[in-house]
């Protein structure tokens, strides 16, 4: 019986903790296998890839979402700016894309080590609400599972995402301190001086922050289609509100 009751206490000292809402903000470089699947549940996976950075002591992150080509290089990049309150038990993000004209506004909140979310958005294929759960598992690695309405909640596709999440030994690499070739011309002549560039220089932006310097929103800049054309797009979000502002500068 006493070799027993030690076993137990041993087995207790070594488990991991599984993750709730008090874990610490931790950069992370994270492969990910991504598979959506249609209306007629046809299914079409990736290679992708997230980075995790970590602000105003663990009450903000960024990931950067990047999905991999044949060749090795990001063919995609979007990015999940994420405010906590205080004790993280709440979160709210906002979701954005390089290139691609939608975003997503998305309040989360921890039940146990679930990370559960609730989504109001748009991208080319229409206006969407969406649900989407993350697991937090022994290790790193995470599972996320996303459904996805397209008629104000009447039917939903589930599962619209999964997603398989692998944590890396890799650190993240610094913030790009320049803008891509591609955005150089004009980029900077768009945006002001202060704030950050990412999503390997090709998107701007800026933590807002109170009086005691806790981030309250974020504003994101990046081309964005617009009447068949492209223009460079600011989006102004808040913890409390979601998005408030959209402003559209054209290129020439």
């Amino acid at each position: 019986m006493q070799s027993i009751f030690l076993a137990a206490i041993l087995a207790l000292q070594t488990a991991p903790e599984l993750p709730g809402y008090r874990t610490e903000c931790e950069p992370a470089v994270l492969e990910a296998w991504s598979t959506g699947f249609d209306e007629n549940g046809a299914a079409q996976s990736s290679h992708d890839r997230a980075t995790q950075y970590c602000f105003h002591d663990g009450r903000a992150d960024i990931s950067e979402y990047r999905t991999i080509g044949p060749a090795g290089a990001p063919v995609f990049h979007g990015a999940s700016i994420t405010i906590w309150n205080e004790d993280r038990s709440r979160g709210r993000t906002l979701w954005v894309m390089v290139g691609v004209d939608g975003y997503t506004d998305i309040k989360l909140h921890w039940d146990g080590a679930r990370l559960l979310a609730e989504g109001d958005g748009h991208d080319p294929d229409g206006v969407f609400k969406e649900k989407w759960a993350t697991d937090f598992l022994r290790g790193g690695d995470q599972h996320f599972e996303m459904s996805r309405s397209y008629d104000g909640g009447e039917t939903w596709r589930t599962p619209f995402n999964i997603i398989e999440y692998l944590k890396t030994l890799a650190t993240p690499p610094p913030l790009p301190q320049e803008w891509s070739a591609q955005f150089s011309p004009f980029a900077s002549r768009l945006t002001p001086e202060d704030g950050m560039i990412f999503l390997d220089g090709n998107a701007w932006g800026r933590f807002e922050t109170d009086k005691t310097g806790a981030p309250t929103g974020f504003s994101f800049a990046s081309l964005a289609p617009k009447d068949g054309g492209w223009v460079w797009r600011t989006l102004r979000w808040s913890f409390e509100e979601g998005v408030v502002s959209v402003e559209d500068e054209p290129l020439n």
